[in-house]
Parts: C-alpha cells; structure tokens; sequence
C-alpha cells in the first residue's frame, strides 16, 4: 500500500502543478529541506502514481480553438466497445463510462465549430450502437484536471510555514 500524502508532498505538489519544470533544488530551496529528500519524495509520489510528470498541450494555443463535452447513449451491451473505439481519436481529450441518462462522457478539440459538428455526426453518430448524442460547447474552462487539489490535498501558505519539514538544510 502506498504511504499517505503528507503535508510536504502537498508542498511539493503545489511547486509542481505552478511550474512543472521547477527543479529539485528550487523546490528544496523553497522548503528548506535538502534536494535529496525533494528528489526521493517526488520518485515516491510517480512510483506509487500519485502524480504523473507530463508535457500537457494547450489545445487552443496549437490550433484547437473549440472545445466541447459530448454525452453519448448507447445501446445495451454495447458501451464498452463503443468507448474503445472512440478513445482512439485523436480529437478526443477525456472519456469516461458515466451513470444515469448518458452512458458515456467525452471532450472534444476541434479546429471550428464546423469540424466539431462533422466529428460529431459523421464520426460518433455513424458508429454502430451510438443511439443519442448531445453536445455542449465550452467558450470558456476555468479549472483543468492539471489543477485539481482534493480537500484532503490543499495546502495554503500558513499551513506551510507551520509545517516542520524535519531537519533543515545549513544555510536556508
């Protein structure tokens, strides 16, 4: 079993989604414990899959100027061979098998409202199964999943500095 996310992995944590590319010794300088720990926790945190350190694309900033959630209906038996096949486009950024009313969640970057409407009719509506599509254009996201802080996750500056990270580096 994996050992519970403390508060200097959240600190850690926090660095990491405010600028991925900060190094080891910038986070150990910040909270003064040395680069060795900083290093180890962040191995601990990908090993045990807590975090993943990855390049994530802007989709507008590369051509992708629209963006939209796509609610699926499925016929009975169906879903997961429907799922699969759709996880394989390349325009599809997230889908998830869903309870109630729709049977399966998906987002789509799309160059125009134009191709959107065309991935949506000729590529989702014509696969086999697919009975209801419904579909909702986002004009604006405020909160991505590289953002997400559980409850059980946040870390505010007080918190921080009243943590005691164990011994400190000489000279911070």
């Amino acid at each position: 079993m994996a050992r519970p996310v403390d508060i200097l992995d959240r600190a850690i944590i926090k660095r990491l989604q405010d600028d991925g590319r900060m190094s080891s010794a910038e986070i150990a300088r910040q909270l003064g414990v040395a680069e060795r720990t900083v290093r180890a926790r962040i191995d601990r945190l990908v090993s045990d899959k807590v975090i993943r350190l990855v390049a994530s694309i802007v989709p507008s900033t590369v051509g992708y100027a629209v963006t939209a959630d796509v609610f699926l209906e499925v016929e009975a038996g169906r879903i997961q061979s429907v799922a699969s096949l759709i996880a394989a486009k390349p325009e599809v950024g997230y889908i998830g098998l869903t309870t109630g009313d729709r049977d399966i969640s998906l987002q789509i970057h799309a160059e125009s409202v134009e191709k959107l409407y065309d991935f949506v009719t000729k590529e989702l509506g014509t696969i086999s199964g697919v009975v209801r599509t419904n579909t909702f254009i986002i004009p604006k996201i405020l909160k991505t999943h590289f953002d997400f802080v559980g409850p059980g996750m946040r870390i505010d500056e007080e918190s921080e500095r009243e943590a005691d990270f164990g011994p400190r580096r000489i000279g911070s």
